[in-house]
């Protein structure tokens, strides 16, 4: 028992540092990018990017840690991490930054997709809600604080950032050696596809996908809505991103255990969706600081639920020796989605505005809710297969 309290402090504290590094960096990029002369397209195209050079690899990443080792595939993940990071430090041109977001892109796969799915294969099966609950506090808390970290660097200059960046890709590759590895399966793309191809998997894949083109909004357009419509300097926008990761980490304990004791299916899921879509939909009418914090308060409530249903479904629905694979593949199509919207919003800020990313990516996620309420309850089978009563 001790040993195992040991490795889920030692996973969680793994799972922060990348959070806290991506995040401190990526929170900032656009802004970066803007200031070295990138227009909105090719912003758009270099944050897809590396939405897309994830995509590219998390299902084979996902697999070959099945296959070969989970542990490894961390450590390699955390080298190619300090690799991008060494090169943002001093590339500028466009033609340039697409590689470095293509590296960047297989490091952040490795990372974010494998430990995760070597700590669910680990810790995923008993206390389920509250598991999963720690492990996501520690990602809130990256993703909260590191952005407010990355606002103070940058007042000592880009390079500051990104040299902070490189210790932290080494300090989880130092940690990462310290990981208990998981046991080599036989690789089976029919077992893969027996795991995916049922009707529970198959929605949670579709809601996965609707959750992705959200991040891909925030992700390319969030930082310079603040800047460019509100006026925010770099450090109110890492007060906001601080303020919504610390607020998610302070409810997401709660969450879980609520999740545990009504051992619920898809109806948190889906309330998690529709309160993040309709704050999303609410950004858009922000127009200062407090205004814009409840809104994004409210809306990452949503999220923190439905992020934590995601994490509890994929340890229920798919076994632990080919959780790898399979959560590369959920992570594939989350990031296909957000690679997506992160392009379409490139299009859309240079011919309506920031605000308008987030309202139409608001009404996309209200109309996909109401649209799979209706899809299962016309059916006693799905509404039977789903849990619904």
């Amino acid at each position: 028992m001790e040993s195992i309290k040991k490795q889920i402090v030692l996973s969680s504290v793994i799972r922060f540092l990348i959070y806290f590094f991506h995040w401190m960096v990526l929170a900032h990029l656009p802004l970066l990018l803007k200031n070295y002369g990138f227009t909105d397209v090719r912003i758009g195209v270099i944050i897809g990017l590396l939405a897309l050079s994830s995509m590219a690899l998390m299902l084979p990443m996902g697999a070959f840690s099945d296959i070969f080792s989970p542990k490894r595939t961390i450590l390699v993940g955390a080298v190619l991490f300090g690799v991008y990071f060494a090169a943002l430090r001093s590339v500028r041109s466009f033609e340039y930054m697409i590689p470095v977001a293509l590296i960047g892109g297989v490091g952040i796969a490795a990372l974010i997709v494998v430990s995760e799915s070597l700590y669910l294969k680990q810790f995923g099966r008993e206390k389920r809600g509250v598991r999963v609950a720690v492990y996501q506090l520690s990602t809130y808390l990256g993703f909260g604080l590191g952005p407010l970290s990355g606002a103070l660097l940058l007042e000592y200059g880009p390079v500051r950032l990104f040299e902070a960046a490189i210790l932290g890709a080494f300090m989880i590759f130092c940690l990462g050696l310290f990981l208990k590895d998981y046991g080599a399966v036989f690789f089976s793309f029919r077992k893969y596809g027996e795991d995916i191809f049922r009707f529970k998997p198959l929605l949670l894949i579709a809601c996965i996908f609707m959750i992705g083109t959200h991040f891909g909004v925030e992700q390319s357009s969030f930082s310079l809505l603040m800047r460019e419509n509100l006026g925010f300097s770099p450090k109110m926008i890492g007060f906001v991103f601080s303020g919504i990761g610390l607020w998610m980490a302070a409810i997401v304990l709660f969450i879980g255990r609520l999740h545990d004791r009504r051992e619920s299916v898809f109806i948190f899921l889906l309330c998690g969706v529709a309160v993040s879509g309709l704050f999303q939909f609410l950004t858009a009418w922000a127009f200062d600081f407090k205004s814009l914090l409840i809104i994004r308060l409210m809306h990452t409530m949503g999220d923190a639920v439905a992020l934590l249903e995601l994490s509890v479904l994929i340890a229920m629905f798919f076994p632990s020796e080919r959780l790898g694979g399979n959560s590369g593949f959920l992570y594939f199509i989350r990031t296909m989605a957000t690679f997506i919207a992160a392009v379409m919003c490139g299009w859309i800020n240079r011919n309506w505005g920031y605000s308008a990313s987030f309202f139409t990516s608001g009404i996309f996620m209200m109309i996909f809710v109401t649209a799979s309420v209706i899809y299962v309850r016309t059916s006693s089978k799905r509404m039977q297969t789903v849990g619904w009563r």
